[in-house]
């Protein structure tokens, strides 16, 4: 059986580095954070009724940071997004 070869106008095959996938990442990091702020304020009311300062209890604070933990992960999640955009191969007209 002879080898086949390829045509020699053919550019050489090479592995295309995979893409990081954020989604799994993004899902649990927030699902698991939600998780966790949903029983605390089933659970233990009283710690999330705990003042800080002033009229600023540990139940604001929680939820300030889950926000910015969402916007931080859909942040990250968008600009993994674009990286992916780049190894697309581009449309010839």
């Amino acid at each position: 059986m002879a080898h086949q070869h390829a045509h020699p106008h053919t550019p050489p095959y090479y592995e295309r580095p995979q893409p990081h996938r954020p989604g799994r990442s993004f899902a649990l990091v927030n699902g698991l954070t939600f998780a966790v702020h949903l029983l605390l304020a089933c659970a233990a009311e009283d710690l999330l009724a705990t003042r800080v300062a002033g009229q600023i209890n540990l139940g604001v604070v929680a939820i300030l940071a889950q926000g910015s933990l969402l916007l931080w992960t859909a942040a990250r999640y968008d600009r993994a997004a674009h990286g992916e955009a780049a190894y697309e191969p581009e449309e010839e007209h």
